[in-house]
C-alpha cells in the first residue's frame, strides 16, 4: 500500500538490509537520527552479533517464514523487493535497500536525497546506483552467461540454475528494450506510492518467474511502468558514502 502520513510524522525513512545464514558478520551503523533501520536475519546470526553492533540498529528482525526451504538470496529479495509490504517498514514513506556487503559511513545523505527526489515528478523519485562494470542489461546476461559457459565456478554456483536465457527470451518476444540502462542491485531509494509498489510488485513477479538475478528485470519493469530512475553519483567500489566488502562466504 502507498505511504500515508502516520503520528510518527512525515520524515518516514526506513532502511532495510537482509543477512542470511552467515554470508556476511553484521556491520554497526554510523550514528544517525530520524532513519528506521531494521537488518532482516537470522537467530544463529542474531546470537552471533555483539551487543555493540545490534546497537545501533533499530531492530534485528527474525523473520517467520513458513518455507524453511528458501535460499539465502531468495529469504534475502523478500526483504528486498517486497520492502513495500515489511510489517516494519508501513509508516516509512521512503523506502532505502542496501546489500549487506556495504559498511555505510554516514546516514545524513538518505534525508538530502529524500528531499531532493520529493521535489521530483512522482515518476522520478527512485535513486539508484549505475551499475560500475557494465552499461546495459544485455550486456550483463552475456558477461555472466560467458563465463558460466566457461566454467567460472562462483557465477555457475550463483546463477546457472537461474532461467537468465529464458527470461532474456521472454523480454524479446514482447518487443521490449534489451539495451536499457544497468543498475546495481545493491542499493536503492523509493518513496512508496502506488506507482512504485506497482513496479515493485512487477519487479517481484519476475524474480519469481526466472530467478533472482534481479538486476536483469529491474530496468525493464522501470520502462513499463514509466518510471524514469535517478542516479546516486558514486562509483560502488569506491566512494565516501560506503565501503563495498566481500562476501564472507560463498552463497
Amino acid at each position: 500500500m502507498p505511504w500515508t502520513p502516520s503520528p510518527r510524522g512525515k520524515t518516514g525513512l526506513a532502511l532495510v538490509i537482509a543477512n542470511f545464514d552467515g554470508i556476511h558478520e553484521l556491520k554497526a551503523l554510523p550514528s544517525y537520527e530520524g532513519i528506521d533501520t531494521f537488518c532482516y536475519t537470522d537467530a544463529a546470526t542474531v546470537a552471533a552479533c555483539p551487543p555493540q553492533v545490534a546497537a545501533t540498529w533499530t531492530r534485528l528482525v527474525v523473520p517467520n517464514y513458513p518455507r524453511d526451504d528458501f535460499s539465502p538470496r531468495l529469504r534475502a529479495a523478500i526483504s528486498n523487493i517486497r520492502s513495500t509490504h515489511l510489517d516494519e517498514t508501513r509508516d516509512a514513506r521512503w523506502l532505502i535497500w542496501a546489500d549487506s556487503t556495504l559498511q555505510f559511513h554516514d546516514l545524513r545523505f538518505l534525508h538530502e536525497k529524500a528531499a531532493a527526489l520529493a521535489r521530483l515528478p512522482e515518476r522520478k523519485r527512485v535513486l539508484f546506483v549505475p551499475h560500475p562494470d557494465r552499461r546495459t542489461i544485455w550486456e550483463e546476461y552475456r558477461f555472466i552467461q560467458d563465463l558460466i559457459d566457461q566454467g567460472h565456478e562462483y557465477l555457475t554456483l550463483r546463477y546457472a540454475d537461474e532461467k537468465m536465457t529464458e527470461q532474456m527470451d521472454y523480454f524479446r518476444s514482447r518487443s521490449w528494450d534489451l539495451q536499457p540502462m544497468l543498475w546495481c542491485g545493491t542499493f536503492w531509494m523509493m518513496e512508496r506510492s502506488e506507482l512504485m509498489c506497482r513496479a515493485w510488485y512487477a519487479w517481484w513477479d519476475q524474480n519469481v518467474g526466472f530467478g533472482v538475478m534481479d538486476q536483469l528485470s529491474l530496468p525493464i519493469i522501470l520502462a513499463a511502468h514509466g518510471i524514469d530512475p535517478q542516479a546516486l553519483p558514486v562509483h560502488l567500489w569506491k566512494n565516501d558514502l560506503f565501503s563495498w566488502v566481500q562476501h564472507a562466504r560463498s552463497i
